[in-house]
């Protein structure tokens, strides 16, 4: 038959094991949050630099400039640093282009005014509107191009706006991931402050500072952990959803980049809660003893 110290113990065991389990959830959570700010921030600047390549500037040719002439230029585009993708369009494409999009063959009529020319991308760096201007200026200077478009409306409404929106997304990330991290620290400095009486026994009894503070900073380092991998395969789990749903968004290309997040989220997770737990402890341990009971 159970006696009334036992049942105390397991009530004792019991309570301590769901209140370890409630700090892993807590991190978990808290780190599943900051790991969802973190991608979303990753990707969101992925992804407007894959708008930013999408802007294609067309060079269009004299008509008297010879088709191996205009692949001999497109060649020597590729070489240079600004230049991300470029695709030489023949006479004959642009002129079935034309003719699909007036609805009408015009070359019966008329003498085809219509040249090859070439579609290019600009890379990341020089996607904006000064940096695309310099280029633009520096491509007219080739005596061979009649003219160079691109649709500027789309570049000052996009392109022009990239940096804010940039600016936006981290900052927003940025205040609540502190959010995220005030609350978790708070639970963590809880958890200790109702150790306080422990702390202060154990040195009365002639317990070194680095005896008292060691079992809270690995159970700090045990809390990490667990949530730092809880916190991983939900974040996992969010990412495979959303790349079902947001392929576009969610691209799993920068696989490389992504796994480097995961480890820094899981370093992070670590520790923060180790860090947390030796400052909190190193508070009870300097604190006055008139001062525990407030």
């Amino acid at each position: 038959m159970p006696t009334e110290q036992s049942s105390l113990d397991r009530i004792t065991r019991t309570r301590l094991f769901f209140s370890a389990v409630g700090s892993v959830l807590s991190i978990a959570l808290t780190m599943f949050f900051i790991g969802t700010l973190m991608f979303l921030v990753f990707f969101s600047m992925k992804y407007i630099q894959k708008l930013s390549q999408k802007v294609e500037i067309e060079l269009l040719f004299y008509s008297d400039v010879k088709e191996a002439d205009i692949i001999a230029f497109e060649q020597q585009l590729k070489t240079e640093p600004y230049i991300s993708q470029s695709r030489f369009c023949s006479k004959k494409d642009n002129t079935a282009e034309a003719i699909k999009t007036i609805g009408n063959d015009f070359t019966e009529i008329i003498t085809n005014p219509i040249n090859a020319s070439i579609l290019l991308c600009v890379t990341p760096d020089y996607a904006n509107a000064d940096s695309l201007q310099a280029v633009i200026q520096k491509l007219k200077q080739n005596g061979n191009i009649q003219d160079v478009e691109y649709p500027e409306s789309l570049v000052k409404k996009v392109l022009d706006n990239f940096l804010n929106v940039q600016i936006t997304i981290v900052v927003i990330c940025v205040v609540f991931m502190l959010i995220s991290m005030l609350l978790i620290g708070n639970s963590l400095r809880l958890n200790i402050y109702s150790k306080r009486f422990s702390i202060k026994s154990m040195l009365l009894i002639g317990g070194t500072r680095s005896f008292v503070r060691k079992p809270f900073l690995i159970k700090g380092l045990q809390q990490g952990i667990w949530g730092g991998f809880l916190a991983s395969i939900l974040v996992a789990l969010t990412l495979l959803e959303g790349h079902v749903l947001l392929y576009e968004f969610i691209d799993f290309q920068y696989i490389t980049q992504i796994l480097l997040l995961f480890i820094g989220l899981f370093i992070f997770s670590i520790l923060f809660t180790v860090i947390v737990s030796f400052f909190s402890v190193n508070r009870y341990i300097r604190i006055n003893t008139d001062v525990l009971y407030l």
